[in-house]
This record gives C-alpha cells, sequence and structure tokens, in this order.
C-alpha cells in the first residue's frame, strides 16, 4: 500500500507541475490569438466546481483501477502484464494514447446516441464559450466513464513506471487544453491525423454537428468511420452549447450525469 501511496503521489506531482505550466502557455496563447471573443468568466463558478469533481475522480479512478485488477485477475494474467513493462517508455506512451483514444472514441459516440449515456455527456456538450478551462466542464458520470480507460491502459495494461505515467497524463493535460483552446491553428497535412481546436469546436456545435468529429487527439478514427466534419465548411460565428437555456434546477443532476 505504502508503494502504490508513492507511485501516484509521484505522478500526480508530475501532473500538477504540467497543469500549471499548461495554464501558463494556453492563458498566453489565447489572449494573444483568440478565435473569438468570449466573456471567460460568465460561467466560471460552474466550471470550478465541475473541474473539482473532475479532478476527486481521476484521483479516485487511478487508485481503484490498478488495485482492482491486482486482486481480481489471477497471477499468469498478471505475470503476462508485467511483460508489458519492459517495452520502450515511447512505445508503451504511444500505444496508450492511441488505444486510449480509439477506446475513448467509441465511448464519445456511444454518449451521442443513446439517451442513457448522452445524460453523462448534457453537462461538458452546455459550455457555450469555449476556451481551455471550461473543457473541464465534465459530469461525474462522464468522468467516471472516461477515466477508465485513461487509468487502466496506462497503468495498468502498459505497466508503466511513475515518470512515464506523468509524461502520459502531461500529454493526456496537454490534448485536453488543445483541443478546447479558444485559438484558431493550422497543422497543414497533420490535420490528417491530429485534431484542432477548430476541429473539437465543430463537435460543440448547437446543432447536428455535435454528432461528428468525436475524436479527441486523432482524426483517424472520424475519417474511417464516417464521422467525420471539415471545420473548414462550418461558419466560424456557429452558436455552441445544447441550443437552449438551462434551467437552473437541473444543473445539480447534469452535474452528476444522471
Amino acid at each position: 500500500m505504502e508503494v502504490a501511496t508513492q507511485y501516484f503521489q509521484s505522478t500526480q506531482d508530475y501532473e500538477i507541475a504540467a497543469f500549471l505550466l499548461l495554464v501558463f502557455v494556453f492563458e498566453l496563447w489565447e489572449h494573444s490569438r483568440p478565435a473569438r471573443r468570449i466573456d471567460r468568466f460568465a460561467d466560471l463558478r460552474l466550471d470550478l466546481l465541475s473541474f473539482g469533481f473532475a479532478l476527486l475522480v481521476n484521483r479516485g479512478c487511478n487508485r481503484a483501477i490498478n488495485g482492482t485488477m491486482d486482486a481480481l485477475l489471477p497471477e499468469v494474467a498478471l505475470n503476462s502484464l508485467h511483460a508489458m513493462a519492459a517495452l520502450p517508455t515511447t512505445v508503451k506512451i504511444l500505444g496508450s494514447l492511441v488505444l486510449a483514444d480509439f477506446t475513448i472514441y467509441w465511448l464519445h459516440r456511444a454518449q451521442h446516441k443513446y439517451d442513457v449515456l448522452w445524460r453523462t455527456h448534457a453537462w461538458h456538450h452546455s459550455v457555450e464559450r469555449l476556451y481551455w478551462f471550461s473543457g473541464f466542464r465534465t459530469s461525474l458520470g462522464h468522468s467516471l466513464m472516461n477515466n477508465i480507460p485513461q487509468a487502466a491502459i496506462p497503468l495498468f495494461l502498459f505497466q508503466m513506471t511513475p515518470i512515464e505515467a506523468g509524461i502520459a497524463y502531461s500529454i493526456g493535460l496537454l490534448i485536453q487544453f488543445w483541443e478546447h483552446t479558444n485559438v484558431k491553428v493550422n497543422l497543414g497535412p497533420l490535420a490528417y491525423v491530429f485534431i484542432t481546436p477548430d476541429y473539437h469546436r465543430v463537435h460543440h456545435s448547437a446543432n447536428e454537428l455535435c454528432r461528428t468529429n468525436f475524436g479527441g487527439t486523432f482524426s483517424l478514427w472520424d475519417r474511417a468511420f464516417g464521422t467525420y466534419t471539415d471545420p473548414k465548411t462550418v461558419p466560424e460565428d456557429t452558436p455552441l452549447g445544447l441550443g437552449e437555456q438551462i434551467q437552473p434546477r437541473k444543473i445539480p443532476r447534469m452535474l452528476l450525469g444522471v
């Protein structure tokens, strides 16, 4: 138990340092080159509350998943998985990013297809002023669903060391900032592989376009499975959000995602 505590403390130290650095970088970037002029403080209290939910769930999932898997899986399976620890660091980090993004792509599509899962995701789509911090507006249910693959794949499947896990989670934070940031970026040919803020902004549209561009890191999945919309074909002033006024009495349930 003491070793596990030290492990997670080490990875959390890397995450905290990465988070503070990313806040500084993306704050400067958004102020210098905003894609839209928005009131960044209009929903700050709700976004802070959502961020607190997401942080608590992330910490809980990281600790619970490794303990649960170690307790439930037979020793032969655990020995096989431990062999993954011998893989090069680059392979483990890249493999976890690809596998987690592919898994979350399908979870994301399911959230938009099935009503019971949409309730976990609607709070995230209530954002009308998208910028780096509003992207953390996720319900408790949404955070639970997404943190399972995000924690299980790097920590358990790829048997990452604290440094490797810290790097992987720092990249995950970068992606979270990147896809929701209020900037306009041209990646050139790399856009055939990676998403851009414009790409994800289309997904937050307050119309049927929200059922496209599900990828969180790679645009490959949307292109391969027929859910791609080219951001260049969408007006830059397209409204974002749910397309309706949220009644205050519904907010607690949306925060829980039930």
